[in-house]
C-alpha cells in the first residue's frame, strides 16, 4: 500500500471532533501593558470563520492574537500539534490577516516588543479632548474626538476595528474615505501606584472606542435652506459601540456615551442624536443615562405639570432642546410611569383580564375539583407573604 493511501485510510479512521475547534476557544486576545497583559475570548468570530465558529483540521489549535495596549500594533501567532496532510483546510492565519492591518506582527515576538516599543515612546491619542473622569480607584481616563482626515487617526482604527467584528453581533467595517465619520477614543490615561516597589505606567492604555456618522443633509435639502450657516448642521447617528472586556461593567461605557451625547448638546450644528441597530444591553446602557440626564434637568417634573394628552408642539419643541427623538423620549416617560404606585392598578386590571381568559377555557375541561383562587384570594395570599 502506497503512503498516500495509507494516509487516506487514517484520514478516514478520524473522529471529525478531534480535528475541530470552536474558533472563540481557540481565539485568545490580549491587550499587553507594561505592569502584565489582560487575556479575553471574542463573543463572536462567525464573521471570520464562518457562521459555525469552527475551525476543522488541527489538534490542539491556538491562535494567540495581541495588541499593544498603547498603539494597539497587532501579533498573530498560530501553533497546533498536528494537521492535517493533504487535505484542502483553511489557514487560520491568512483568514485572520484578511481583516488585520499590513503592520502586524506575524510569529516573531521579539520583533513584535521592539517595534510596539519603539512606537509607544512617540505616540499621542490622536483628535480634541472632549471629557477626562476618574474611576473608583482614582485612575484617570480620556475621551478624544477625530476622524479620518487624521492620518494617525485613521492608522489607529485600523487596528482596532477587528474588535466590532469580534464583539458587536453583525458587525461589520465602515467607509474610511467617507470623512462624514466621527471617531471617538476612550483611553486610560494614568495608572495609580498600588505600592512602593510597583510600577507605574505613563503610557496611555486602550479602553473602547465609537463611531458616529453625521448626516449632514437630506435630499433636496437646495429647495429650502441654502444658507451658508445650515450648510454645517448634522443629524448625529451612534453606529459601533466597543468597550472592552477588562473594562466592562464599570461604568465606562456610561462615562464614553454621556460624553458623546453632552458634546453634542452643546454643539449647535448637532440637530439630532439617534442610534443604529442597538442591542439590547445597549438600549439599556442609553435608557439609564438618557432617564439620569432628563432627570437631571428637570424634566419629568415638568411633564407632571402639563395636562394630558402632551402635546405635538411640546414635544416638538422638546425634542429639538434635547436632541432626542420622540421615541426615546416617549420611552423615558413611559420608564418612569412604572415605577409610580398607578403600576398596581395597571396589575390588577391586567389580572382580572387574564382570569376572565383562564376561568372561559377552565370551564370547558374536566378537572376534578379544581381550586378556582379569587382575586381577593390572591391580594390576601400575597399580603400575608410581605408581612412574613
Amino acid at each position: 500500500m502506497s503512503s498516500s493511501s495509507s494516509v487516506a485510510v487514517d484520514i478516514a479512521s478520524f473522529a471529525p471532533e478531534v480535528w475541530t475547534a470552536s474558533s472563540n476557544d481557540a481565539l485568545t486576545l490580549s491587550l499587553a501593558e507594561e505592569e502584565g497583559a489582560f487575556k479575553f475570548h471574542p463573543a463572536f468570530t462567525y464573521p471570520i470563520f464562518g457562521d459555525a465558529e469552527q475551525i476543522f483540521g488541527y489538534q490542539d489549535l491556538k491562535i494567540n492574537l495581541a495588541f499593544d495596549s498603547t498603539t494597539l500594533l497587532p501579533f498573530l501567532n498560530v501553533s497546533y500539534s498536528e494537521k492535517l496532510p493533504n487535505v484542502d483546510i483553511e489557514d487560520p492565519e491568512k483568514k485572520l490577516m484578511e481583516y488585520l492591518p499590513e503592520s502586524t506582527i506575524l510569529k516573531d515576538e521579539s520583533k513584535w516588543v521592539d517595534k510596539k516599543n519603539q512606537e509607544a515612546n512617540f505616540f499621542k491619542i490622536p483628535g480634541e479632548l472632549i471629557k477626562e473622569y476618574k474611576d473608583e480607584n482614582g485612575e484617570i481616563f480620556s475621551i478624544y474626538k477625530t476622524c479620518f482626515k487624521d492620518d494617525e487617526a485613521l492608522k489607529l482604527h485600523l487596528r482596532m476595528q477587528i474588535f466590532v467584528l469580534f464583539f458587536i453581533e453583525a458587525g461589520s467595517y465602515i467607509d474610511k474615505s467617507d470623512l462624514s465619520w466621527e471617531l471617538y477614543f476612550l483611553y486610560k490615561t494614568s495608572t495609580i501606584k498600588k505600592s512602593s516597589s510597583s510600577s507605574f505606567s505613563s503610557r496611555p492604555s486602550f479602553v473602547g472606542f465609537c463611531t458616529a456618522y453625521s448626516y449632514f443633509r437630506y435630499p433636496g435639502f437646495n429647495e429650502y435652506d441654502l444658507s451658508e450657516e445650515s450648510m454645517l448642521d448634522s443629524n448625529k447617528k451612534i453606529s459601533q459601540f466597543v468597550v472592552l472586556p477588562p473594562y466592562q461593567q464599570k461604568g465606562h461605557g456610561k462615562h464614553l456615551y454621556n460624553a458623546m451625547v453632552d458634546h453634542w448638546l452643546n454643539d449647535k450644528h448637532a440637530k439630532s442624536i439617534a442610534i443604529e441597530d442597538p442591542n439590547e444591553s445597549f438600549d439599556d446602557l442609553r435608557d439609564r443615562c438618557d432617564l439620569e440626564r432628563l432627570h437631571a434637568i428637570g424634566f419629568f417634573e415638568e411633564v407632571a405639570k402639563l395636562n394630558l394628552p402632551i402635546s405635538k408642539k411640546w414635544l416638538d419643541l422638546k425634542e429639538k432642546q434635547l436632541k432626542l427623538d420622540k421615541r426615546q423620549l416617549q420611552r423615558c416617560y413611559a420608564l418612569l410611569e412604572l415605577d409610580k404606585p398607578t403600576r398596581l392598578d395597571k396589575l390588577q386590571t391586567a389580572y382580572e383580564r387574564l382570569e376572565e381568559d383562564y376561568l372561559r377555557i377552565l370551564e370547558k375541561l374536566q378537572f376534578t375539583n379544581p381550586k378556582k383562587r379569587t382575586i381577593q384570594e390572591t391580594s390576601n395570599s400575597s399580603a400575608k407573604k410581605t408581612k412574613s
